[in-house]
């Protein structure tokens, strides 16, 4: 990275607001990073931390500091991706914000084509909910976020870049296997596996029901689950009745540990969205990522998900999903 390294020193302890994270993450050791902040802060004459026993945190100026150099860091990328043509992608970096679902299961192949095209390129990728995402974006600590809920926020660039389905699931030997609807007044019968409060997720199924006519409060939500494969493997072991996105299913469908059960009045869809700053379009990997992204969209991967063959009830879904997904924008917002 084109970058001043007691400022890229400075950048790390600032993220992180531990010295000893911080000198794992540039693999020096914590004298040295102490050492590179106190050079630092006695060149410029200033404080950039507080520091209250172990603790430490940024002063106003360090606040301040820390905003130019996102600004740094970010040029400094624009100009390594500019040089790449000529040859030189040594130390090009990507960072981007991506919440749940996209992290694991789009990513990751998406990610090893671009490794391809990009042998040097290092990424980081920082999960979290899509207020997580969206602050570390205007924070200039990623270049770009991938979220699962809607957000309006007029200082970004939005655009929606596919959609997901979330699926209601059972154990195959539930009495609704075979049930070829399900209404939603019927959910009120069973124990309900949700994301947990205030997650993106089960506020989208929420809604659903409240437009079904179930409250919340009718519902028997007994556990809840902070992760997609918490949900699946509960409902593999008979803990209840779970709603998961579609794109988390292909495994689980395929060895028939669960079964998908249509929804009346369904499906619960949600969109998927790239989140940029405002400005030019990005250059380089993460522009290529993008472009991925946006010519990759789940209903083609839904069409290659494998079923049993006896599994009726999981083909119909998806071929719903199917028949009822959207033409996607290719463009940028």
């Amino acid at each position: 990275m084109i970058e001043n390294f007691k400022l890229k020193v400075f950048r790390v302890v600032a993220d992180s607001l531990n010295f000893r994270r911080a000198a794992e993450e540039l693999h020096l050791t914590q004298p040295a990073i102490t050492s590179q902040i106190k050079t630092l802060e006695e060149s410029l004459g200033i404080a950039l931390f507080d520091r209250l026993g172990r603790d430490i945190s940024l002063t106003p100026a360090g606040t301040t500091l820390l905003e130019y150099v996102r600004q740094i860091e970010a040029i400094s990328n624009d100009a390594i991706a500019a040089l790449a043509p000529f040859g030189g992608q040594e130390g090009v970096e990507l960072s981007i914000g991506a919440s749940h679902t996209i992290a694991v299961y789009r990513l990751p192949k998406l990610l090893a084509e671009l490794l391809r095209e990009w042998p040097k390129l290092r990424i980081h990728v920082m999960g979290g909910s899509t207020n997580e995402v969206l602050q570390a974006l205007t924070s200039h600590r990623i270049g770009a976020g991938l979220i699962e809920a809607p957000a309006f926020r007029p200082d970004l660039k939005i655009e929606v870049f596919d959609e997901d389905e979330l699926t209601l699931i059972v154990r195959p030997d539930h009495r609704w296997a075979k049930k070829p609807l399900l209404k939603a007044a019927e959910l009120v019968q069973e124990s309900i596996l949700l994301r947990e409060v205030g997650s993106g997720m089960r506020r989208f199924v929420e809604e659903y029901l409240e437009r079904n006519g179930v409250l919340r409060q009718q519902l028997r939500t007994t556990v809840d689950m902070n992760s997609t494969e918490g949900i699946i493997s509960a409902v593999e072991a008979g803990l209840g009745v779970g709603f998961v996105p579609c794109l988390a299913l292909e495994k689980a469908l395929k060895i028939g540990s669960v079964k998908a059960i249509p929804l009346d009045n369904g499906p619960i869809r949600r969109e998927l969205s790239i989140v940029l700053l405002n400005g030019p379009e990005p250059k380089g990997p993460l522009r290529q990522l993008l472009e991925h992204l946006r010519e990759n969209a789940s209903v083609k991967q839904q069409a290659n998900v494998e079923v049993r063959a006896d599994d009726e009830v999981a083909t119909r879904v998806i071929a719903t999903n199917l028949a009822r997904a959207p033409k996607h924008h290719r463009g940028a917002s």
